[in-house]
């Protein structure tokens, strides 16, 4: 007993020690068997056939992508009446139409445009030298008095200006030159102009308009059309279209028609 008191600790350590061990013993066989138990798998699910993945069918997701890429328009603006309702007038023959005022821009038909050109035509030298100068026609379609519109004679010596271009360079002999070059004040562009051949360029356009029966001629900007009794002034006039103004101030755009 007295050997027991004395060591017991000892005791009680080797037998903590001798478990241990044997823990220690038996997780080393326990690795190795579930080291081989996982190669045993690996082997058998590499030689399993492997299926191919069906691929997925996004037809329909690609459709609705497009879609939303491209939404519908919808155009409430003409066509019909549920959210644009139209007021009726009587026309001179008695028959109940709808009032053009409403829809200028598709009762108003813009037939042409015609540009109003400012012309110049190189006449040759004139004087007796000492510096020559060089006649001009100018002829301005774009002007808004009538008698503005009819050409007119200038002369130039070389390296001056009037009101439309800059007289640049004469070429050839000075007292016999059938060719110079001038530049526009209005825009700066430069040209060759040949003796008594015209050169244009437009400084605007003219409008011919129609609404039912009635023509507007020539109808430059400033002037007015009259519409189921209404004053429409023309402020702008381009190359394809014509803006008009109500007396109330809206503007409406007219495109030229086509064939």
């Amino acid at each position: 007993m007295d050997f027991l008191k004395k060591h017991y600790e000892k005791l009680i350590l080797s037998v903590v020690l001798l478990v241990v061990a044997g823990t220690a013993f038996w997780l080393v066989q326990k690795v190795d068997s579930v080291r081989t138990s996982l190669a045993e798998q690996l082997n058998q699910t590499g030689a399993t056939k492997k299926k191919p993945l069906k691929p997925v069918d996004l037809t329909n997701d690609v459709a609705a992508l497009q879609q939303l890429s491209q939404p519908y328009q919808i155009d409430l603006s003409k066509g019909h009446s549920v959210f644009n309702p139209i007021r009726w007038i009587r026309g001179n023959d008695g028959t109940p139409r709808p009032d053009p005022r409403l829809d200028l821009a598709s009762v108003v038909k813009l037939v042409g445009t015609k540009p109003l050109n400012l012309t110049l035509v190189y006449l040759g030298p004139t004087g007796t030298g000492d510096p020559y100068r060089y006649q001009f026609s100018v002829t301005r379609d774009y002007e808004k008095k009538v008698s503005n519109r009819r050409p007119i004679t200038i002369s130039l010596t070389e390296g001056t200006k009037n009101d439309w271009f800059y007289l640049r360079e004469v070429r050839g002999p000075k007292e016999s030159a059938g060719e110079v070059v001038i530049e526009l004040i209005e825009g700066g562009e430069r040209a060759t102009l040949q003796k008594d051949k015209p050169f244009s360029r437009p400084r605007g356009y003219q409008a011919d308009l129609k609404f039912e029966a009635k023509d507007f001629p020539a109808r430059r900007v400033d002037d007015s059309i009259t519409i189921a009794g209404t004053a429409y002034k023309i402020v702008a006039i381009g190359k394809d279209e014509v803006v008009v103004s109500a007396p109330n101030g809206t503007r409406t755009t007219i495109k030229l028609s086509t064939p």
